[in-house]
């Protein structure tokens, strides 16, 4: 159970900040929000495409914020974060790495999908 607390303790920070940073990104710099989604330039999208990126990548970032805190709060009683870690594993395997992969045939940076795709863990 120490591994498990460990890790939720860790990734769960990782989920936070990643979350946290993302989302006053999408408040606060619009522009710079979108263009890491649709891997382009800052300020090459169009005001269309910037609100078309933040309503597609707003949940996915708020998502990692839920699952941090969730983290943070079964690592105090690891032995019941059981669904939680199978839900994150799930959730990285099924939704992160297909839309990474997706991604590096279509844009993304190479160092961009390397750094991501180590949080599958």
């Amino acid at each position: 159970m120490r591994a498990i607390k460990w890790w939720l303790r860790i990734v769960g920070a990782l989920y936070l900040v990643e979350g946290v940073g993302l989302t006053a990104q999408a408040f606060f710099a619009r522009d710079a929000f979108a263009a890491i989604w649709a891997s382009t330039p800052e300020g090459a999208l169009d005001a269309l495409a910037v609100r078309g990126a933040l309503m597609a990548g707003l949940p996915g970032v708020m998502t990692w914020i839920l699952l941090g805190a969730l983290m943070w709060i079964f690592a105090g009683t690891p032995a019941k974060a059981r669904v939680l870690v199978i839900i994150v594993a799930a959730w990285e395997l099924l939704v992160w790495a297909p839309t990474d992969l997706v991604g590096l045939f279509n844009g993304f940076e190479l160092p961009r999908v390397l750094a991501l795709m180590p949080m599958i863990k």
